[in-house]
């Protein structure tokens, strides 16, 4: 059986359940649109990898490696299926479709910085992340929006949150990218543009623009 396969099945049992519980093999079944037969050996597949537990006339639930495992790929889905909603005005149906297939395929690290590039909002499926992205630490002291930045205070962007996509596309546009080190060159004044250094490029940057980007102060 195809990895797909087996990940298909991890995250409708996610689904069903949010990694509480039991989903009935019968459930499971119609939610997949397959017959019951290829739930019972599915799972047995799954039970001997100690990804689900089954009890009979009860249920299967996922283990713990099987739940991290389903939040990752859940993550996964949403970051892709964002993507292709919001970046490339794909409708939500087919979106959803595409994301079930390419989930299987892109690499923990690809995923993460789509995140950081798109600002993706931090969720329960986070704290299963292999490689956790700085947005989840954003509520530590070193990670900061770019518009609170002293003068002369420099740090690596660590990723762009905004609730406008437009937002976030003009600022990756301009070069505003996780990994690039930023400086603040210049405050004009409190709460007016910074001027900031990226490489060898200084640009003026509105208050309210530099708010959306986000920045580790102390990574090297």
């Amino acid at each position: 059986m195809t990895t797909g396969n087996r990940e298909d099945y991890l995250i409708n049992i996610l689904r069903l359940t949010e990694g509480e519980g039991v989903a009935k093999t019968t459930e499971l079944a119609a939610y997949m649109k397959v017959s019951p037969a290829s739930v019972s050996e599915m799972i047995k597949v799954l039970a001997n990898e100690g990804l689900v537990q089954y009890e009979k006339y009860k249920g299967v639930a996922l283990t713990e490696e099987g739940l991290a495992y389903a939040r990752q790929l859940r993550k996964k889905h949403h970051v892709l299926e964002r993507f292709l909603t919001d970046y490339l005005n794909i409708d939500h149906a087919t979106a959803h479709e595409e994301a079930c297939r390419m989930e299987h395929a892109i690499s923990d690290e690809s995923a993460i910085k789509m995140c950081h590039m798109m600002g993706t909002h931090v969720d329960s499926d986070c704290q299963s992340c292999k490689k956790p992205c700085k947005a989840a630490s954003e509520g530590t002291t070193n990670i900061m929006p770019l518009n609170r930045l002293a003068m002369s205070e420099s740090g690596v962007i660590s990723h762009i949150r905004s609730e406008d996509t437009d937002v976030v596309k003009k600022l990756i546009s301009m070069g505003f990218v996780p990994g690039r080190r930023i400086s603040i060159e210049t405050i004009l004044s409190d709460g007016g543009p910074r001027i900031v250094r990226m490489g060898d490029a200084t640009m003026a940057l509105d208050y309210n623009l530099a708010s959306n980007i986000f920045v580790d102060t102390v990574m090297e």
